[in-house]
């Protein structure tokens, strides 16, 4: 078995958030007055970290202002901390797929660009103590893909990057393994898809929770 150690993304790899993420950032514009988008379209505002979302959603007139900035912000943050469980859920097969994993004796983690207040109670909230490390974006570190949040995850776990696996569904998590000397597993499921996995040089690809533990264990 070539991992010890398997590092995963959460918004679209373990959890499917996207409604919820879009209902809040929708809640947002409309009480300012601003567009709102459907919900795919957020398949391609989301995976670069909470802040980078709100500016994504932030009508350009007001691009570069700090106050609108924070003031959205805090707005967004709060209504999804009362709202992030209100339709969000694991893919099908992924609580299977992280006991078989953990039976198998691998070290499972979660990296995340969503802020860590966020993050650490839905990881608690969906996947009890399967994780032996949860972390997401704080400020310490510039976010993913960026590596020496990473390697932060690595050097926590004492992980060997050569048998650690990142598990991901865009091309930013393709890159966060990559710039930290990862081999990367895309998650087709997810927000993005194949197509942008393959062309963002994924090492391997998996459609299910039950393919990528097929291939992980190498049964």
């Amino acid at each position: 078995m070539p991992f010890t150690h398997i590092v995963f993304d959460l918004d679209g790899t373990l959890l499917d958030t996207l409604q919820d993420l879009a209902l809040a950032c929708n809640h947002v514009c409309a009480a300012h007055g601003w567009p709102t988008f459907e919900l795919d379209a957020y398949r391609y505002k989301v995976g670069n970290g909470m802040p980078k979302l709100v500016e994504r959603i932030t009508p350009a007139e007001f691009a570069g202002d700090t106050a609108v900035f924070a003031q959205v912000f805090e707005e967004f943050t709060s209504y999804y901390a009362a709202h992030k469980e209100d339709h969000t859920h694991p893919y099908p097969g992924i609580l299977s797929m992280l006991d078989e994993l953990r039976a198998a004796g691998l070290t499972l983690a979660v990296l995340s660009n969503k802020d860590h207040a966020a993050v650490a109670p839905l990881v608690a909230h969906y996947f009890d103590d399967r994780f032996a490390l949860v972390q997401g974006r704080i400020d310490a570190y510039p976010p993913k893909p960026a590596a020496p949040i990473t390697l932060h995850v690595l050097d926590q776990l004492q992980a060997d990057p050569a048998t650690t696996l990142y598990v991901g569904d865009s091309n930013v998590d393709v890159q966060t393994g990559h710039n930290a000397g990862l081999a990367v597993a895309g998650a087709a499921w997810g927000f993005r898809g194949s197509i942008e996995l393959e062309a963002a040089g994924a090492d391997l690809i998996a459609h299910s929770a039950e393919e990528l533990t097929r291939i992980i264990l190498s049964e």
